[in-house]
């Protein structure tokens, strides 16, 4: 079976940039780069992939679920450096990041990945619409991200790696094992206990534990809708206080599912066009020259990622 590995690029650009305190030969911060090059080699190096895609937020991404959700990413604290390095103005660091995503995507314009964006679309809906795309359909896909909302996305050919200092690698079976609920009905226990780091007000006192004891049947290869949780509420409530809290939260639990769900795409007919061209007409090879000037201009010229060029080519053929 070929293998599909998917990248959340910035979850994994904002994680190399947090941890990484690599410094370019001028002194100014270059680790989201570098530690995601060096993360990209890593999992290619591991998932031995026949295509790589990185996929990115395009243009306005949040500002669907923004307008359904006000409140939606809105507020997220700043996460702590690891570096001792200071920026001048919060606009500096700003401008730092953003430059060192412009650089990286052009590094991956010159190796053989696949990068996917659409506008007013979040890089789950890409990741998501990749997973049940026809020209993937008979793949495995591997999703490299720390993001639970990607749990909902694995079945029988799609597996969730959460990269971290306790990695998870998680699949259909050790999802229900671990949570007690199964990955078809995940978007819903997660629309009852919301999501901190999205803003996303939940059912208050209620975690995913509680869910999966109170609402077992989550846990089956069925798909279940509010319908469903709303009527066992119902029928439970005065046996203990959640019912009458998940009763209380209907349309909380509504609109965040809405919000939060996978399963179907909110990508436009012409998002969708702009991505199947940009599948079937992706032409992009190793251009090592181009590769190794740019690292010896950016002042990074002791990144080895010789690796990762030659395992990117040699599954590319």
């Amino acid at each position: 079976m070929k293998r599909l590995l998917i990248i959340d690029g910035q979850n994994m650009f904002i994680r190399n940039y947090v941890m990484s305190p690599q410094l370019d030969a001028n002194g100014n911060p270059i680790g989201g780069l570098t530690g995601f090059m060096r993360s990209l080699q890593k999992e290619v190096r591991r998932a031995k992939p026949d295509r790589v895609v990185v996929a990115w937020e395009g243009p306005g991404g949040s500002q669907a679920r923004r307008e359904k959700n006000k409140n939606y990413k809105v507020g997220r604290k700043a996460p702590k450096l690891n570096r001792e390095y200071e920026f001048a103005t919060p606009e500096a660091e700003r401008e730092n990041k953003y430059e060192q995503v412009i650089r990286l995507t052009e590094y991956l314009e010159n190796l053989p990945v696949l990068q996917l964006s659409v506008e007013s679309v979040e890089a789950d809906d890409v990741i998501a619409w990749l997973c049940h795309c026809n020209e993937f359909s008979d793949w495995q896909k591997l999703i490299i991200s720390s993001d639970k909302d990607f749990i909902q996305l694995c079945d029988d050919k799609t597996v969730l790696i959460r990269p971290g200092k306790n990695e998870e690698v998680l699949n259909k079976n050790n999802i229900i094992e671990q949570y007690g609920i199964h990955p078809r009905n995940f978007a819903w226990a997660r629309a009852i206990v919301g999501d901190k780091s999205d803003n996303i007000d939940g059912v208050k006192g209620l975690g995913l534990a509680t869910v999966a004891k109170r609402f077992s049947f989550l846990s089956e290869n069925k798909d279940y809708g509010l319908r469903d949780i709303i009527s066992h509420a119902e029928n439970n409530k005065n046996k203990v206080k959640a019912f009458q809290k998940v009763l209380e939260s209907a349309e909380i639990i509504a609109s965040n599912y809405d919000i939060m769900q996978l399963y179907t795409t909110v990508i436009s007919p012409q998002g969708v066009r702009k991505l199947k061209y940009a599948i079937e007409n992706d032409g992009v090879d190793l251009n090592r020259t181009k590769i190794r000037t740019m690292l010896l201009k950016d002042g990074i010229g002791t990144l080895n990622i010789d690796e990762l060029m030659l395992m990117l080519n040699s599954h590319r053929k």
